[in-house]
């Protein structure tokens, strides 16, 4: 049997315990949310770079479409 020294002891270490977890778990939820912060803004920095030289680029003109297979309609005058 455990004495209630020892059983005092024991809550208190897994308390402590208990906190030191609670303090990691926290700490690398804020360093993920920075990373994610970071990684979200250099993606939208380099979709507006991305979007601006898409911009600049000079666009071809469309083609017209072809209606293939079918003669061309001519009226009789």
């Amino acid at each position: 049997m455990s004495t209630p020294k020892t059983t005092a002891a024991n809550r208190a270490y897994r308390q402590i315990d208990a906190k030191a977890a609670r303090a990691e778990h926290d700490k690398e939820k804020r360093d993920t949310l920075k990373k994610t912060e970071r990684l979200r803004e250099l993606r939208l920095a380099k979709e507006a770079e991305d979007k601006a030289a898409d911009a600049l680029k000079e666009k071809k003109p469309a083609k017209k479409p072809r209606k293939r297979g079918l003669p061309e309609f001519e009226r009789e005058r």
